[in-house]
């Protein structure tokens, strides 16, 4: 059986040709995954491949086996890294630029364009270390052909897209797409604070509830990785402005207090049931809180989280439900930090309110 390594984040990758299969299945393979592919001398690989036989439509096998390895390769690495359904380019110095966003903000289409004067880092997964190494995956691109079925795997260097330098990588700029009509006509990049970038990354993000303290490390990784919006139309050429976020002294931003969940989710299962009228918060992965706001990241299955974010009073609440608590001492907590009501307001009723809110959002448990 004929075999051929490829390099995806961070880990080799071992594509196994089907027996008797026609020498041309592995040269198109070959041919795809060229910005991926290992020196023949790598005999050891952390995941094996299948190559599906071509059947009746080669093009069907190949997009096949792109979907395959890239569901293989983030399982893999799945709990250890953070990954982000990303494109990412790298200019000279192994400065990455990660553009993150929703499905039609135009990722692929701005990472196509941007890596004909960057590196090509990836148009699907941008992966980082802790501590901001950038690990690449140069698959092949999946486009769109008029009048085919499946979307043709075209590798980087068919399409004039440029290697990697000979340099480690690190994120060092990290920007949310927001493509629209009416946006300025040059792109304006608007900075981002942490906690707003982090939201706006984690949805994208794999894994983050196998990870360890997910949203310290984002964070973390934002704080040395500055984040913008960008606002841009369709046709707007992005390379002037993603040269100067890349080269500009990092700005100061306003961090994030990470809020450690110490053994909470360890405990969950042992922990008495709750009396009637108390509260408890749900066991969580992780939490971040800045000045206002606080996000909380619980497990919800399948190594995937639920990101909640909470205002007002609701942080305050929160914190106090490390501990089982009831009405009067939750409402003690809330008056110590902000403060009594005003006379006459309904003071009880508004904060059984906002535990129901709670309790409902999933954050808080009740008795």
């Amino acid at each position: 059986m004929q075999v051929a390594h490829i390099a995806a984040l961070g880990r080799r990758l071992a594509l196994h040709f089907p027996d008797g299969a026609d020498s041309s299945l592995e040269s198109a393979v070959r041919r795809a995954w060229t910005g991926a592919m290992l020196p023949d001398t790598v005999s050891t690989a952390d995941v094996d491949v299948h190559v599906p036989p071509p059947g009746a439509h080669a093009e069907q096998a190949l997009s096949d086996l792109t979907a395959t390895v890239t569901r293989r390769a983030i399982d893999r690495r799945r709990g250890e890294i953070w990954m982000t359904h990303a494109g990412g380019v790298a200019d000279p110095d192994g400065r990455v630029c990660m553009l993150v966003g929703p499905s039609g903000a135009g990722k692929t289409t701005a990472t196509r364009r941007l890596s004909r004067r960057f590196g090509y880092v990836s148009d699907e997964t941008v992966a980082v270390e802790p501590g901001g190494r950038v690990l690449p995956y140069r698959k092949p691109l999946s486009l769109v052909v008029d009048g085919e079925s499946w979307k043709r795997q075209i590798a980087p260097e068919e399409l004039g897209l440029r290697a990697l330098p000979d340099t480690p990588l690190r994120l060092s700029a990290v920007i949310v797409l927001d493509r629209s009509r009416h946006a300025p006509a040059t792109p304006r990049a608007v900075p981002l604070d942490t906690l707003d970038a982090l939201i706006a990354v984690a949805e994208h993000s794999s894994g983050l509830s196998s990870m360890h303290r997910p949203l310290a490390t984002i964070a973390a990784c934002l704080a040395a990785a500055p984040p913008y919006r960008l606002e841009y139309r369709n046709d707007a050429d992005l390379t002037g402005i993603v040269e100067d976020l890349l080269s500009a002294p990092s700005p100061r931003r306003a961090g994030v207090r990470h809020e450690s969940p110490t053994d909470e989710v360890a405990r969950a299962a042992d922990l008495p049931g709750l009396p009637p009228g108390f509260y408890r918060r749900a066991p969580f992965v992780d939490a971040v809180s800045d000045d206002t706001r606080l996000a909380v990241l619980r497990h919800v299955g399948h190594g995937e989280g639920e990101l909640t974010v909470i205002s007002g009073i609701a942080p305050e609440i929160w914190r106090q439900c490390a501990t089982d608590s009831d009405l009067r001492t939750i409402g003690e907590r809330i008056a110590s930090v902000h403060g009594s009501p005003p006379p006459g307001e309904p003071a009880d009723e508004l904060l059984q309110v906002g535990l129901d809110d709670l309790v409902r959002s999933g954050v808080l448990l009740r008795g």
